[in-house]
C-alpha cells in the first residue's frame, strides 16, 4: 500500500503540457507526452520532494501514467483547456505556456527530460519505462492497469534519491496528524 500522496495540479499539468507541446513544435503524440511527465515527475520527485504534477500513478500496458493525467488529456476533445487532440494520439497546443504556473525547478527538469528523451520516438520511451524497477515490480496484466506507489519511483535511483524518499516519507507522515 502507498503511504505517499501527492494531489494532481490540473493547473501545473496543462501548463507542463503547454510547455512540452511548444517545446517539440507545437504538437506531440500523447502516449509520448504521458511518458515524458511521468519521467519528470520522478526526477522531480527524487531532486525536490515533490511531483510536478502529481496524482495517482498506475502502470499500464504502455508504461506508467497519472490517472488524472490521462483522464485530462481525454477531456481535451471537449475543446475547454488549452490544448486539443487531432487524429485521436496528436496533442496540439490551443496557445502558449504560462511559465509563471511552474516553478524554476519544473521548468529545469522538464528542459532535462526533454533534451533526454523528447527525440525518442513514444513506442520506445513506453519501452525505457517498462525497464524501470517501478513498473517490474507493479506490471500489470495485459489490458489491466496496476497502482504505482511513489515509493517505488525510488527503486532504480541513487542513494541521495533514497535519502530524500525517507525524508517525503516523514513529512508525509507528520502531515497526518493535521489533516
Amino acid at each position: 500500500m502507498s503511504n505517499i500522496k501527492f494531489t494532481f495540479n490540473s493547473d501545473k499539468a496543462s501548463q507542463a503540457i503547454l510547455w512540452l507541446i511548444q517545446r517539440n513544435n507545437g504538437s506531440m503524440e500523447k502516449l509520448k507526452l504521458v511518458k515524458l511527465l511521468f519521467l519528470a515527475d520522478r526526477e522531480h520527485l527524487a531532486k525536490y520532494g515533490r511531483p510536478i504534477i502529481g496524482g495517482t500513478y498506475y502502470a499500464m500496458d504502455y508504461g506508467p501514467v497519472s490517472s488524472e493525467l490521462l483522464s485530462c488529456l481525454n477531456e481535451a476533445e471537449s475543446g475547454t483547456l488549452p490544448f486539443r487532440i487531432e487524429n485521436q494520439f496528436k496533442l496540439v497546443a490551443n496557445k502558449t505556456c504560462d511559465e509563471e504556473w511552474l516553478s524554476q525547478s519544473d521548468l529545469d527538469v522538464l528542459d532535462g527530460i526533454y533534451k533526454r528523451y523528447g527525440h525518442i520516438d513514444r513506442f520506445r520511451l513506453s519501452e525505457i519505462t517498462h525497464e524501470l524497477k517501478a513498473y517490474k515490480k507493479n506490471e500489470p496484466t495485459e489490458g489491466g492497469r496496476r497502482l504505482l506507489p511513489y515509493e517505488d519511483f525510488f527503486l532504480d535511483l541513487d542513494d541521495k534519491a533514497r535519502k530524500m524518499l525517507a525524508l517525503i516519507c516523514e513529512e508525509q507522515e507528520a502531515w497526518v496528524d493535521f489533516v
